[in-house]
């Protein structure tokens, strides 16, 4: 295939290469980077292969297959939206039903950035773009059994399906209760209802952008942090998410995720929390 009709077909697998991309980084900077160097690849291997689209896929997966086991830090942004731009109402695209997912998607984006670098390959690739495990096996290097353990691994901490243990459940309902309870309160600037759900020594972690990491500790400490925090929670949008280690509050603002809050519990009480600004 000649080097401009090669540039050609690139040019027309580009969109769903860079929505494979980013289901595995996470991040579109990192996507766009990943499809040009799957470009400069395919410009030197110049290969003869029945379906290109396939190959660019195995291309582009085992590219940033490698990134995920390099990283020693993930410093990938989840909730880095499309721009309206690139988005397209034909559902029946596998690109477009991943774009449109990414839209909605919080909690899958940050349940996935948990995953292990081959978990979230075989899931993404299996589940989100409808790659057999056979294709997808050799990606990892794995048995076609292998991946699809895998996939199953992960689907299991994205849609929570280890919670079949009554036990688990019920720990995770209580979870549940203590978050709905201390954004209920929150919302509404309730002190003594902040109070009861917080531990005496609740440690509250508050990302302050450049101005780094502000720690205020104590249940009266914390819960006044929190009460004042009702009068500015007018212009946002919340949304309970649920992690492989409990749940989050995605605040947002005009469709536009600002910030995550944290939490760990213990029994009924709130004995930790973590701010993370996502812009």
């Amino acid at each position: 295939m000649q080097t401009t009709d090669l540039g050609e077909t690139f040019e027309t697998h580009r969109r769903y290469l860079t929505a494979v991309a980013y289901r595995m980084l996470g991040s579109h900077a990192d996507a766009e980077d990943a499809v040009q160097e799957a470009w400069l690849r395919v410009a030197r291997a110049t290969p003869e292969v029945d379906d290109l689209r396939a190959w660019l896929t195995r291309v582009v997966s085992r590219i940033c297959l490698d990134q995920l086991r390099s990283r020693s830090r993930r410093q990938e942004n989840p909730l880095d939206l499309l721009p309206e731009a690139e988005r397209s109402p034909d559902e029946s695209d596998p690109v477009v039903r991943a774009e449109s997912a990414d839209r909605v998607g919080y909690a899958l984006m940050l349940v996935l950035e948990q995953l292990t670098p081959d978990e979230r390959l075989a899931y993404v690739l299996h589940d989100v773009f409808g790659l057999s495990f056979d294709e997808v096996a050799p990606i990892v290097d794995r048995t076609t059994p292998a991946a699809r353990k895998l996939a199953s691994r992960a689907r299991d901490r994205v849609r929570g399906a280890a919670l079949g243990d009554p036990q688990q459940a019920a720990t995770r309902e209580q979870r549940r209760a203590v978050v709905d309870a201390f954004l209920a309160a929150a919302q509404t600037g309730d002190f003594v209802g902040l109070l009861a759900v917080l531990h005496p020594d609740v440690e509250f972690r508050v990302d302050q952008g450049a101005d780094g990491i502000r720690i205020v500790r104590g249940a009266e400490s914390v819960a006044s942090s929190a009460a004042a925090y009702h009068r500015y929670a007018a212009g946002f949008d919340f949304e309970i998410v649920e992690l492989a280690t409990g749940f989050a509050v995605v605040a947002i603002s005009d469709g536009v995720p600002e910030s995550l809050l944290l939490f760990t519990s213990e029994g009924d009480r709130i004995v930790a929390m973590e701010t993370r600004l996502i812009r």
